[in-house]
């Protein structure tokens, strides 16, 4: 026979499985990610085949490693890296920035710098092996007894005033820093003022990475040079993010510049020739 039910009885209900929780790793990376997959959905707007768009960054823009640096320390520590590590490594990420901002690095630049230091460094420990002469170590000793700590509090209120003019930035770059390249023109779009078109006619184009730091900040970023026959630079486009890639791009859209001109020039003498002599 079947068992009574009882009605008193209720019966267990199945537990919930516990809801899953996001990864360690996968947090950090979006904390990390999160400027670059920004500028990614910036620069790969919906644009037509035959046309760039462009955006020309800010000082402000390049406060995105600070911030992703603030950000993404606080998981790690110290689970994985010590308060002091962290400490330093947020250090040298702001002096990395202040000199981008700061100092424009070419690559030749940064080599001889780097060449400069490097001799500096050699000299202070031939003389502190050979001569016994204490040049390095106590600099070292004086900033280690320092001892600089991690303060998660502190960090995370550094970055997120710091995350209210970056947000500024890309809005000022949207409305005010707009660039947009085709083959027969340039439209630069200010909000508030008005538009700009410039011919192209005439003109060549010359990229220019005048800081290997603010390159690397801006994902590629770089000026473009409007240059006239004579060489004289009519324009100057700084700053534009993404130079890197996008110059294979904008390369092809001034060939294609180029060729309609080269169509229109032999047109033209071509109609001239049938014209008969009086």
């Amino acid at each position: 026979m079947a068992e009574s039910l009882d009605p008193k009885v209720v019966p267990e209900r199945q537990s919930s499985p516990p809801a899953p929780k996001v990864k360690f790793i996968t947090r950090i990376g979006r904390v990390i990610t999160a400027p670059i997959a920004l500028v990614i959905l910036l620069l790969h707007g919906r644009t037509k085949v035959d046309e760039v768009v462009v955006y020309s960054a800010p000082p402000a823009f390049y406060l995105w490693i600070v911030i992703a640096m603030g950000f993404g320390l606080q998981p790690l520590v110290p689970a994985v890296i010590s308060e002091h590590v962290a400490a330093w490594i947020f250090i040298f990420t702001l002096l990395f920035f202040i000199l981008a901002l700061l100092y424009d690095m070419s690559l030749k630049k940064l080599v001889l710098c780097s060449l400069i230091v490097a001799v500096i460094w050699l000299f202070a420990k031939y003389m502190e092996d050979l001569r016994q002469i204490a040049i390095i170590a106590p600099v070292v000793h004086h900033f280690a007894a320092l001892d600089p700590q991690y303060d998660a509090g502190t960090m995370l209120v550094i970055s997120w005033l710091l995350l209210i003019p970056w947000v500024c930035s890309l809005f000022e770059m949207v409305f005010n820093r707009k660039k947009k390249f085709s083959p027969n023109e340039i439209a630069e779009y200010h909000f508030g003022e008005g538009s700009e078109l410039t011919d192209r006619s005439g003109l060549r184009f010359v990229t220019r990475y005048r800081d290997v730091l603010e390159t690397l900040l801006g994902f590629g970023v770089g000026d473009l040079l409007a240059v006239d026959n004579h060489g004289t630079v009519i324009k100057r486009y700084e700053n534009i993010i993404g130079l890197w890639f996008h110059w294979e791009k904008l390369d092809r859209i001034f060939h294609q510049r180029a060729t309609l001109v080269d169509e229109e020039e032999g047109d033209k003498e071509k109609a001239e020739g049938d014209i008969p002599a009086a």
